[in-house]
């Protein structure tokens, strides 16, 4: 009884052990970390920017700036800016594009060409148009629910 509480107690210890050496093994990759923290400053150096330009303006509509110098600080704050934008455009991910609709296969030999016309005909069944508005209405309907013709 004592042997198997021993090696019951043994395991114990060396499973707490492995739990807590494990993150002293284990390599971290710093760079999605550091690649968000560059990302978030540049977000922050931008959005300060804007501020600055805003509290500009609003100091030369005070009067508290000349136009020369309210001239020359804005245009560096622009240029600062737009150097963080360019900065932040290398972040950007690029934008996904959207699946288009395959282009209709030319029929090249007598199957194909009855897979077609087969396909054109079970949707010339599905809509029925309304004779007076031209929408689509459903096949045992006596008038059309768009603008109440007769069917």
């Amino acid at each position: 009884m004592a042997f198997s509480s021993f090696l019951i107690v043994l395991v114990i210890f060396i499973l707490a052990g492995v739990i807590i050496l494990r993150p002293f093994f284990i390599e971290t990759t710093s760079q999605p970390t550091k690649r968000l923290e560059e990302f978030d400053s540049l977000l922050a150096e931008w959005e300060r920017l804007l501020s600055s330009i805003e509290d500009l303006d609003l100091e030369f509509e005070l009067d508290k700036i000349s136009p020369q110098e309210h001239t020359r600080s804005r245009d560096l704050l622009l240029t600062e800016a737009a150097d963080v934008l360019r900065q932040l455009d290398k972040y950007a991910k690029p934008a996904k594009k959207k699946k288009q609709a395959p282009a209709p296969l030319e029929p090249e030999d007598e199957l194909e060409k009855m897979i077609t016309a087969r396909r054109q005909e079970l949707t010339a069944e599905k809509s029925k148009l309304c004779p007076n508005c031209g929408k689509t209405v459903q096949e045992g309907d006596q008038f059309c629910s768009f603008c109440g013709g007769a069917l």
